[in-house]
């Protein structure tokens, strides 16, 4: 029996799915609350943590006109970098000179008591950008302890992020729970006074608190020695439930979001977070349960969302703004490379030795090639725009024998059609350059897919000219924490980290294939596991093999969708 939120004039009514642990979430409703608007638009990826976001316009305005932090602000949009992504020194240095220009600022700002606390944020977010989530999470609390004037409820997602980001899970499943008992409690108080004010809680914050529970309990579960509880038990249950919740609630939510003219906005929000729940969701579901067919159902799922707001966006005449088209696109190619990571097996153990890979038939092939494909030309697009042609996927029309599965990896215009069938708006509001930048890296892990699809149909010479394309790619992300060595590796969180560390294990697996080029995969290998050592995965999995899946996982706040 479904749970109906009662609401104010003029707001929409919220039908929500009937769960066990739903009845909590009865007198949510959206949020609102107008909320400091960064000059360019956030960054809507799973790495992103929007930090800077808590920054008032005054705060803003005053860092700007001081030289120390008006450096840093340029670090953290993306105005100011290294554009040579193998001068990882320079960049280092840069990071470094911007930490001392803080320091700097600090002492200025002394007698200025919201200024001077302010640093710390700043210190946060720029530490963020760069994966020292443990330093971050230092200058956050600090920043906590100094100010007054924030919303500790919001701050609350963005340590617990942190935490998640550092590999300190239980920690951050100690901040999630901490935020859901105070909804349950709050939720409690105004159903006995029959409150419906302003003071209910909204959909997304619920749907964000359970889903940092659920993935928090997961990956305790998933780094635990590497081995799985046993299917059916209590935990796993506690972590499906957790997300199957966050997924219904925003999807009957935006459901009903859509009935009012007047909150197609938030309807597309409630979209685009349902979208990420139900990647997460068929995460989870393989992962955790050990479900293939009902993963990939999800992640179709997902696809089916991402038209519908595109479609929905012309029937209402709403026009879709850039940043976050661009966020549908990215997880367009998210849903498409799960799909095919898991049908081609690279979703275990099994990259890690050699000739580990499966055979696989070749209608499964065919098909994991025709998603691996779609995911690299969405990635085209976000790159170099929607009428750009890729190169890789040029060459993908040669260099095999095998006539069915080619002809799935070559271009075919039915690939588009879910694109084409209706002609949508975006505004052009300008992107930081970080956007680029990170979907490049991003895109490594669409090249190796496709690179793998030509691994099991023989084409070998194809197969390493995209893998190579993969490892530079994966190493263009221009901060972060790197590795020393001749193949630089930059990777700003643990999502990055995980595919750099994969193209290089699909490279690896490439070289067994010949017997001169067995040095090679030892270096490949080598590298991978330096990245889990000594980069922005260290700690992450606390030594333990992470699947590469959890690089499509989204972590998602309220503040993802300003």
């Amino acid at each position: 029996m479904s749970t109906t939120a009662s609401v104010l004039p003029g707001q929409h009514h919220l039908q929500l799915p009937s769960c066990r642990s739903m009845s909590i979430f009865s007198l949510f409703k959206p949020d609102h609350e107008e909320k400091p608007q960064a000059q360019t638009p956030s960054l809507l990826t799973p790495s992103a943590i929007h930090i800077s976001s808590y920054l008032t316009p005054i705060i803003i305005e005053s860092f700007k006109s001081l030289p120390e932090t008006r450096t840093v602000l340029d670090i953290i949009d993306g105005t100011r970098s290294n554009n040579n992504p193998t001068a990882q020194i320079e960049a280092n240095t840069l990071v470094k000179q911007a930490e001392e220009n803080i320091n700097r600022a600090r002492d200025i700002f002394q007698a200025l008591p919201d200024l001077h606390s302010a640093t710390f944020l700043l210190e946060a977010s720029l530490l963020s950008h760069v994966g020292q989530f443990e330093k971050a999470t230092w200058a956050l609390t600090r920043y906590q302890h100094l100010s007054s004037k924030h919303n500790p409820a919001t701050l609350q997602f963005v340590k617990a992020k942190l935490l998640f980001d550092s590999g300190k899970f239980t920690h951050a499943l100690s901040e999630y729970e901490d935020m859901l008992e105070y909804m349950e409690e709050e939720v409690g108080r105004q159903m006995q006074q029959h409150n419906n004010s302003e003071e209910a809680l909204s959909v997304i914050d619920g749907a964000a608190t359970l889903t940092g529970v659920g993935l928090t309990k997961f990956m305790i579960q998933h780094t635990s020695n590497g081995e799985a509880s046993t299917s059916g038990s209590s935990e796993e249950s506690e972590i499906i439930e957790s997300i199957q919740t966050a997924t219904e609630m925003l999807l009957e939510s935006r459901k009903d979001a859509l009935k009012s003219f007047n909150h197609h906005d938030l309807a597309l929000d409630l979209g685009l977070a349902a979208v990420i729940s139900l990647t997460n969701f068929g995460v989870v579901q393989r992962l955790a349960a050990n479900k293939k067919d009902s993963s990939i159902e999800r992640w179709r799922q997902g696809l089916e969302v991402l038209d519908q707001i595109l479609h929905d966006s012309v029937m209402s005449a709403t026009v879709i703004p850039n940043h976050k088209y661009q966020c549908i696109q990215s997880l367009r190619a998210r849903l498409h490379s799960n799909i095919a990571c898991v049908l081609l097996g690279l979703d275990g153990n099994n990259l890690r030795h050699p000739n580990g890979l499966a055979e696989i038939n070749e209608a499964t092939l065919k098909e994991a090639s025709e998603m691996a494909k779609k995911s690299l030309e969405v990635y085209d697009e976000i790159l170099n725009g929607p009428n750009a042609a890729s190169n890789d996927g040029a060459s993908m029309e040669t260099e095999t024998d095998e006539d069915d599965l080619s002809e799935a990896l070559k271009d075919n215009p039915d690939l588009d059609e879910e694109n084409d069938s209706d002609t949508f708006e975006a505004n052009d509001l300008k992107l930081s350059p970080l956007w680029t930048r990170y979907h490049r890296a991003e895109s490594a892990r669409a090249l190796g897919l496709v690179a793998m699809c030509y691994y099991h149909a023989g084409a070998a010479v194809t197969s390493e000219g995209l893998l190579q394309s993969a490892l530079d790619a994966s190493s263009s992300c221009p901060f972060g924490q790197f590795l020393k060595s001749k193949t630089e590796v930059s990777v700003s969180s643990p999502n990055l980290a995980l595919i750099a560390r994969d193209v290089r294990l699909e490279y690896a697996l490439l070289c067994d294939k010949w017997d001169k080029r067995k040095g090679d995969a030892e270096k490949y290998r080598a590298d991978a596991a330096r990245i889990e050592k000594e980069g922005a995965l260290k700690g992450f999995g606390a030594g333990t093999s992470v699947s590469g899946l959890i690089s499509s996982l989204w972590l998602f706040s309220p503040m993802d969708f300003p």
